[in-house]
């Protein structure tokens, strides 16, 4: 009897059991669901720029001195070629007068040479004609033979009139050095003292011939002797002009032309340097030049800005989801609120740099310039540039705590006619947010919580508001 009612007991515990099994597997699990909802996913990060010149230029002065004028102004925008201000060139101009008067001297010594040789030459060219003359009339003398006292008379006045005319020469010759000597000029002062000295031994030859026909009588040889002598002397005449004494100084004179007009030509450039001018279109940044003070060509009269960018460095780990001619976000602080604006990445460069953290922690990052769409930026502004590495339409995008992993996969707790089922999912691109999932249609619930244990295939689902 007491086994028969043990028998009985465990039955009755037994469907207790199986019965409160039943009743806990049909409880509601009570957890959040979410709908998956289909939007435009953007993935974004945020660095601070500074709007500033992208280059600078120094102009310095090409020439030296007084500043006469400045035509800009700090701020002011110019372009390639626009004149910054001029430098007083008077000096330059005033000295390019004196090297055309020296010029103008030089010639001018160059053409009182040309006359003195002329009248050189003329003066050689009648002693000549006179030396020719009488070598003519001695000749006839020794074939006619006249009588001899009247010869020897005839023979004597032509000599002193030899005599006469070279002396003539000489004082001419020594004139000519004299006018030498007087003007220094060391060069020409031995030609024509070469000139004078060749003189006097003609004129000392004439002189001694003569003394030698006063103490002689009528001969043939007496007569071949002054015929040798003239011809000794149309010679040598003949020898001073084929010569030109003062062509080594016209040479000279000429140098000296070719020197100063080189000098000219080196003052007129100068003189076409004294404006300052702007070498690419930019902002005239800093303006040392004023008026009235000296330019120096060791120091800039004016600093040029060109084509202002905003400048920032972007972390190695970004650098990959932005190339040049991405559109960004330009967010300026002000009081009355942000000002967003847009912009377009120029220039990404290749290599990293290392920069330093607000803690002091070095960081690699990548120098990127963007050109602003037009904005109230003034140079040395900061500002946030957001950069847009991701965007997707049309994306289901799910909390990160949704998803689980299990065999090796990603999941989500999806809720189907109220009751709970285990889905595969492909996890795409994350964000701040959560992730991109792949194999979810738009509509569909999902668990927020996916870590809850509670969670079971099948279990019917009480959405907590």
């Amino acid at each position: 009897m007491k086994k028969h009612v043990k028998l009985i007991l465990a039955g009755v515990v037994a469907v207790a059991i199986v019965a409160g099994g039943i009743g806990y597997a049909a409880v509601p699990i009570e957890a959040e669901a979410v709908t998956a909802t289909a939007s435009t996913v953007t993935v974004t990060f945020t660095e601070q720029g500074v709007y500033d010149y992208e280059s600078r230029y120094s102009v310095y002065p090409l020439v030296g001195g007084a500043i006469r004028e400045v035509r800009v102004q700090p701020g002011d925008a110019v372009k390639k070629g626009d004149v910054l201000a001029v430098v007083d060139a008077s000096d330059f101009e005033n000295q390019i007068l004196q090297l055309q008067a020296s010029i103008a001297g030089y010639e001018g010594q160059i053409a009182n040479l040309r006359l003195q040789e002329q009248q050189q030459r003329d003066n050689l060219s009648v002693t000549l004609e006179s030396l020719r003359g009488q070598l003519a009339t001695v000749r006839t003398e020794r074939e006619t033979h006249i009588d001899g006292i009247d010869s020897l008379e005839t023979q004597i006045e032509i000599q002193q009139r030899v005599v006469g005319h070279n002396a003539g020469i000489v004082r001419a010759a020594k004139s000519d050095y004299e006018d030498a000597r007087e003007d220094g000029d060391s060069t020409l002062m031995n030609q024509t003292r070469q000139a004078w000295n060749s003189a006097r031994s003609v004129l000392a030859q004439s002189e001694l011939l003569l003394e030698q026909l006063k103490s002689s009588e009528v001969s043939d040889a007496l007569y071949n002797a002054q015929i040798d002598a003239l011809e000794a002397q149309i010679g040598a005449v003949n020898g001073q002009m084929g010569k030109s004494y003062a062509a080594g100084m016209q040479q000279a004179y000429q140098s000296q032309i070719d020197a100063t007009a080189l000098a000219i030509t080196q003052m007129e450039a100068n003189l076409g340097r004294a404006e300052i001018t702007a070498p690419m279109d930019g902002v005239i940044e800093d303006l040392p030049a004023k008026d009235g003070n000296l330019a120096s060509q060791q120091l800039p009269a004016a600093v040029i800005g060109g084509d202002c960018m905003v400048e920032v460095f972007v972390p190695v780990r970004e650098i990959d989801g932005i190339a040049a001619g991405d559109a960004v976000d330009l967010i300026l602080d002000k009081r009355q609120g942000e000002e967003v604006f847009g912009g377009v990445i120029a220039l990404v460069e290749e290599e990293a740099q290392v920069k330093l953290s607000a803690l002091g922690v070095e960081e690699r990052k990548v120098r990127v310039l963007i050109r602003p769409d037009g904005s109230a930026l003034r140079p040395g502004y900061t500002v946030d540039v957001r950069f847009t590495v991701y965007r997707e339409e049309n994306a289901v995008a799910l909390p990160k705590t949704a998803l689980f992993q299990a065999d090796g996969g990603d999941f989500v707790w999806a809720v189907q006619d109220g009751l709970l089922t285990r889905l595969p999912v492909e996890k795409g691109v994350e964000t701040r947010e959560g992730y991109v999932v792949r194999g979810l249609s738009a509509g569909t619930a999902v668990i927020r919580d996916a870590n809850n244990e509670r969670l079971q295939e099948g279990k019917r689902l009480n959405p907590l508001p």
